[in-house]
């Protein structure tokens, strides 16, 4: 049922009173990844170990203790739910199984469930969120993985659609979500124009990488809206000990020469949009340090490669030196 809009308008009005930053809910290496009434997502390639960095998380909940520097702080009644949209029952059981022998309990903590969905329709599986959402009222809600929660990644009004339905649970229950994504196998960003919303919204995007030869896997930060970057984890399983393990050890990166082409025009305007979300100008020197976090790369590629490429396809303008954004695009 639609609210009327006078009571969109009434709610929608900003106070200006004193409000009280919420205390983080999820933390890596005490900076502050995801607080409540927000989502954030993971995103990787296949077998990248999203879900495994996923069940940290829900193991530090559980155990209210950091896990490999990251800490999911809830309160013991507080309640996790999972939703699983691509394992086999056999596949989810294994995973299951490194859980408790992580949490050392025979059966799952009561305020932790999880949703097998595989079988069903997207607008299936929102509907249960829905229901379950409402029942059960969970502090943290994981979705794994968001791209089965749309029939077409790159359909834009049912990519909007799916990330307004986050924005809405999320204040209307109060919790934070952790979505997990694909990746693109051509430009390793966020699978398509679901994945370009969903890093426009997402109050952090991390990405999770695996090292082929080590087996060492990674999660680094792609963007940080609350708080500064936190330095990557990497993680392998140790055969010896059965059990995984934090090293300082980072996996070789292969060495590719960065290309502006990799980035479809969802990219750049997702980029732009998260250097402009606070402001409305900017000079020269800050877009250049905003540039080197945003597409990851150094000094001179962003002076000489991407600031060129994005003023001289209209993403962005300058006057005597202060850049602002073109929102036609």
């Amino acid at each position: 049922m639609k609210k009327p809009i006078n009571e969109i308008i009434s709610t929608s009005l900003f106070l200006d009173e004193e409000i009280n930053q919420p205390p983080p809910i999820l933390t890596i290496d005490n900076k502050t990844i995801a607080t409540e009434g927000n989502f954030i997502t993971i995103s990787g390639q296949p077998k990248s170990r999203k879900t495994t960095f996923a069940f940290f998380m829900i193991a530090s909940g559980l155990l209210q203790k950091p896990i490999f520097n990251i800490e999911l702080n809830l309160l013991a009644d507080e309640k996790i739910i999972l939703i699983d949209t691509e394992q086999s029952i056999f596949d989810f059981a294994r995973q299951i199984k490194i859980l408790k022998f992580t949490l050392k309990c025979k059966k799952l903590p009561s305020n932790f469930s999880a949703y097998l969905f595989r079988q069903y329709e997207p607008e299936q599986i929102v509907e249960a969120i829905t229901v379950i959402m409402e029942r059960d009222r969970p502090k943290i809600l994981i979705l794994d993985n968001l791209t089965e929660l749309v029939i077409n990644p790159n359909d834009i009004p049912e990519s909007k659609k799916i990330i307004q339905f986050l924005k809405r649970i999320t204040a209307q229950y109060n919790c934070c979500i952790i979505t997990l994504l694909h990746n693109s196998k051509s430009t390793n960003n966020t699978l398509g124009n679901l994945g370009s919303y969903a890093d426009r919204g997402a109050q952090s995007t991390l990405r999770a990488t695996i090292d082929k030869e080590t087996d060492i896997f990674t999660l680094e930060p792609v963007f940080m809206r609350s708080d500064a970057y936190f330095k990557p984890i990497n993680v392998f399983y140790n055969k010896e000990s059965n059990k995984y393990e934090q090293t300082e050890t980072a996996p070789k990166k292969e060495s590719k020469k960065f290309n502006v082409n990799n980035f479809d025009e969802a990219d750049h305007i997702n980029r732009i949009g998260a250097i402009f979300r606070t402001q409305k100008e900017i000079s020269y020197t800050e877009l250049v340090e905003e540039i080197k976090q945003i597409y990851g790369i150094g000094t001179n590629g962003a002076k000489q490669k991407i600031i060129p490429y994005l003023t001289g396809n209209n993403f962005l303008k300058s006057n005597k030196g202060i850049y602002t954004r073109i929102t036609t695009k």
